[in-house]
């Protein structure tokens, strides 16, 4: 399985770039056409087409990720709140939001008359999936920007560096990003990490997932989808033509870098396929 999977991600070394394909443009509304009307049978909530659901992760699912999306963010908010992360007041920022993958379950929550009613913000590179998203999710609870920073993978057109995000200081409870850090080279790496630190209000927290070395290896994942075996500096990438497909980082190094953006606390943890980097001020 290692070796298949391996060769398979040779040939697609990122679904950002295969979403932009033509052939998968043309299965992708195949897909749509024959899904979505059997979708409105059981929801209303609007469904991004597919060519955008698959840049920022579907699990294996690349022709069928509309479950998927309706229901990924459900157990990450379920974490957020039982670990204290998070509450239905509080002020989020998500950097790299994608489609709304991670702000559905907010966005769709009622239980007995309640409903999130802080304030989501969501920042990514995208321009289509930035608009979806200003289309279908509440404007008075939801917020969404363009950050036209460029990127070889999701964003190749762009004209500006890393930049300063458009939120005041100390402004936000909760800073987070699902996969973000699994894409970002080190400028870019240090230029989030100094922009959450920047925004977090004391007291906040600031998660993200990446790619950790260690927990890799210790966990028997290298090998098969990912090796991680070409250096850019302190960056371990799988692809060298598309660097920003998949990036990994040493434990050590993802924790000085966090502190040398000014946060007091840093630790990485929840091991898996992606760990994640929990940061206070």
């Amino acid at each position: 399985m290692k070796a298949l999977d391996r060769r398979i991600r040779k040939i697609v070394p990122s679904t950002a770039v295969l979403s932009r394909s033509k052939a998968f443009h043309a299965l992708s509304l195949l897909s749509d056409a024959i899904l979505r009307p059997l979708w409105r049978l059981s929801t209303r909530q609007p469904l991004p087409p597919v060519r955008l659901l698959v840049r920022t992760g579907v699990g294996n699912s690349l022709l069928f990720p509309h479950y998927y999306y309706l229901t990924a963010s459900s157990a990450i908010w379920l974490h957020f709140f039982s670990q204290g992360y998070a509450n239905l007041e509080s002020d989020v920022v998500d950097i790299g939001c994608g489609v709304g993958k991670s702000a559905v379950a907010l966005r769709d929550f009622q239980y007995m008359g309640t409903r999130f009613e802080g304030s989501y913000h969501g920042f990514d590179v995208d321009p289509e999936m930035v608009a979806w998203c200003r289309a279908h999710f509440p404007p008075d609870r939801f917020r969404f920007t363009r950050v036209d920073a460029r990127s070889t993978v999701y964003n190749p057109g762009g004209t500006v560096e890393a930049q300063r995000l458009d939120r005041p200081d100390a402004s936000a409870d909760l800073v987070f990003s699902q996969s973000l850090f699994s894409h970002l080279l080190e400028k870019d790496i240090r230029q989030t990490l100094a922009e959450s630190r920047r925004i977090l209000r004391p007291g906040g927290v600031m998660l993200t997932t990446f790619f950790c070395m260690d927990d890799l290896r210790a966990l028997d994942l290298l090998g098969g989808r990912w090796s991680f075996s070409h250096g850019i500096g302190p960056a371990f990438v799988e692809n060298r033509s598309y660097p920003e497909s998949a990036v990994a980082y040493a434990r050590d190094w993802m924790l000085a870098a966090a502190n040398a953006a000014g946060f007091r606390e840093a630790r990485v943890i929840l091991p898996s396929y992606q760990s994640t980097l929990e940061c206070r001020p």
